[in-house]
C-alpha cells in the first residue's frame, strides 16, 4: 500500500469509526457491537501494516521502559485520586470484573491510541511536512479525542488533557504499548471510581 493511499485509507477509516461511535454507542446503545467490530477491524489493519510496512518499531517493546517510567506517576496519581474520591463517597470496591477490565482495557487503549496517534497525528505531521508545529498538531488531536467523549463534559476535558501528555510522550519514544496500558488503567479507575460506572456491565448489557 503506497503512502498516499495508506494515509487516505486511514483517515477515511478514522472518520467512519467516529461516526459509528456516535451511531452505535450514543444513539443505539450498542456498545458491544461497536467495540467488537472496531477492535476486529483495527487489529486486523495493524497486523496488515506490520507485515506490509517496515514499521515494526511501534509494535515492539522498544522504548517501552522510557515511556512507561514517564507515565507511571500519572497512572499512580490518577489511581490514588479516583480511589480517594470513591472511598469518601462509599463507592470504593474491588471485584473480579474490576480486575478483568483492568487487564483487558489496555488492549482497547492500544487500539484507540493507534487511531489517534498513528492514523491521525503521524499522518497530519507528514501532511503538513513541517509547516505546522508538532505542538499545534498535538493540540488538534487532543481536541478531537476530547470531542469523541461528548456529551460528558468532565470526560471531554479530562481526555483532552490526558491526550496532550500521551501524544507528547508518543512523539518522543513511539511506543504504543506504554501508551495503551496508561490509557487502559487510567480509564478503568476513572470509570469505576470517579464516574461510578461499571464498564463490564455496560458491555455485557449489549448481549
Amino acid at each position: 500500500m503506497k503512502n498516499g493511499i495508506k494515509k487516505n485509507f486511514e483517515l477515511i477509516a478514522v472518520l467512519f469509526t467516529s461516526i459509528l461511535k456516535f451511531l452505535l454507542i450514543d444513539w443505539l446503545n450498542a456498545r458491544i457491537i461497536y467495540i467488537i467490530g472496531v477492535s476486529i477491524f483495527w487489529i486486523g489493519y495493524m497486523l496488515f501494516r506490520k507485515r506490509t510496512h517496515n514499521e515494526n518499531e511501534i509494535f515492539k517493546l522498544h522504548n517501552f521502559k522510557h515511556s512507561f517510567i514517564i507515565l507511571l506517576p500519572i497512572i499512580l496519581l490518577n489511581g490514588l485520586a479516583c480511589a480517594f474520591y470513591a472511598y469518601n463517597n462509599n463507592a470504593f470496591y474491588i471485584s473480579w470484573h474490576v480486575l478483568l477490565v483492568f487487564l483487558l482495557y489496555p488492549l482497547w487503549g492500544v487500539i484507540q491510541q493507534f487511531i489517534m496517534l498513528e492514523a491521525i497525528l503521524i499522518n497530519l505531521i507528514v501532511f503538513f511536512n513541517g509547516k505546522a508545529s508538532n505542538t499545534i498538531l498535538v493540540f488538534i488531536v487532543s481536541t478531537l479525542f476530547g470531542i469523541i467523549h461528548y456529551p460528558n463534559a468532565f470526560l471531554m476535558i479530562y481526555t483532552f488533557c490526558l491526550e496532550l501528555v500521551l501524544a507528547s510522550v508518543y512523539l518522543k519514544w513511539r511506543n504504543l504499548w506504554a501508551i495503551g496500558i496508561t490509557h487502559g488503567w487510567i480509564a478503568t479507575c476513572l470509570l469505576y471510581y470517579a464516574l461510578e460506572r461499571n464498564p463490564w456491565l455496560e458491555l455485557m448489557l449489549g448481549f
